[in-house]
């Protein structure tokens, strides 16, 4: 992250040129700057707490309390790993389940299978949202570079390829137990099984019963997916609604939608294969696309990249690390909770109890 870091700096100094970027800054109307980029941190932060809003909603059906405050820090959180920790949607997603059980005790399988139904609407809406956008560049007059069109695409095989593995495990009633034998193959082959308690693979079954029900509950009841598919959506809306205020906060706003769906889904595609390996790179290479595609020169685009990685990721970054800085001393590695936790669950408070 510091050589990203250092490398966009060197760039900003040696190819963008300080008087660029002061003449940049200087032209900005001051209120207008304000204005639009206070919308765009609260469009950013609001996007969040959608996703949060989606995932009570899956667990409110099947029966778990829990407070939609304590998922939307939690959902931070997932961010912040998922950034810092290169492997995108599977680290962050792995943390917020374990947050959401170390609060309230409840069976992983029934917060695994709202987590997992979650990330699968979530990858739907992402997989129509990049061929909307390939269809875009096809047809955007004035072309787009190839580039453009790969990356959308590797982003398109990738959703496909990872929406298709949440739909094996919600569909496939052995899939998670076939997944977890190999986990417990790969620990006992490498000898770490002292380490683990030896109940868990008791735990662990019980764990994936509930799991397939709280799958089942969702495939007989496809109506309780109705508000999280639309909180979902709207959080999508949102994230393209950041880059439109970015560029309006820096007074350009002269550019098509199309840019900006087709900007939101490239800067996502990279961002997720990458995560902290994106900085400098995707930074310069943002900038030099907004100062072919939509900024006035050189400075304004480096500007815009700047703005839009703060929103996108510096601040998902700062406010997860905040956050896992304010639980992690109160629940994470709180000594009764570890108790808790110590003891295990009882394979009958496992039970699904869906609403109807």
């Amino acid at each position: 992250m510091a050589v990203g870091l250092i490398a966009f700096l060197l760039y900003l100094y040696f190819f963008v040129g300080v008087s660029s970027l002061f003449s940049a800054l200087g032209s900005l109307d001051s209120v207008n700057y304000i204005f639009y980029y206070s919308l765009g941190i609260l469009a950013a932060v609001s996007s969040v707490f959608f996703v949060a809003a989606a995932w009570y909603d899956l667990l409110k059906t099947l029966s778990v309390k829990t407070k939609l405050r304590s998922l939307f820090l939690y959902t931070w959180v997932g961010y912040f790993v998922d950034l810092v920790v290169p492997c995108q949607a599977v680290c962050g997603e792995v943390t917020r389940i374990y947050l959401v059980h170390r609060e309230n005790q409840e069976s992983y399988g029934a917060v695994a299978a709202s987590s997992l139904t979650n990330r699968t609407i979530s990858y739907f809406i992402t997989s129509i949202g990049l061929l909307s956008g390939i269809g875009l560049v096809l047809i955007r007059p004035g072309g787009i570079p190839p580039l453009i069109l790969e990356l959308l695409l590797i982003g398109l095989i990738g959703t496909f390829v990872y929406l298709a593995g949440l739909l094996y495990l919600a569909i496939d009633e052995g899939a998670a137990g076939k997944v977890a034998d190999v986990l417990f193959k790969v620990v006992n082959g490498l000898r770490l099984n002292k380490y683990l308690p030896q109940d868990l693979p008791e735990r662990v079954q019980a764990s994936l019963l509930v799991l397939h029900e709280g799958f089942q509950t969702f495939r007989n009841k496809p109506r309780h997916l109705v508000k999280p598919f639309l909180f979902q959506f709207l959080s999508m809306l949102l994230n393209v609604s950041v880059y439109v205020l970015v560029f309006y906060s820096l007074g350009l706003t002269t550019l098509y939608l199309d840019f900006f769906i087709i900007m939101y889904f490239v800067v996502g595609t990279v961002q997720i294969a990458a995560a902290v390996f994106s900085v400098g790179a995707l930074d310069i290479a943002l900038a030099n696309l907004f100062a072919s595609y939509g900024a006035q020169n050189i400075g304004f685009g480096a500007l815009a990249a700047t703005l839009l990685r703060f929103l996108t990721f510096w601040m998902p970054i700062v406010v997860g690390y905040l956050t896992v800085q304010a639980i992690g001393g109160r629940r994470l590695l709180n000594p009764s909770a570890n108790n808790k936790v110590a003891m295990g669950q009882r394979v009958g408070d496992a039970t699904l109890k869906p609403l109807n």
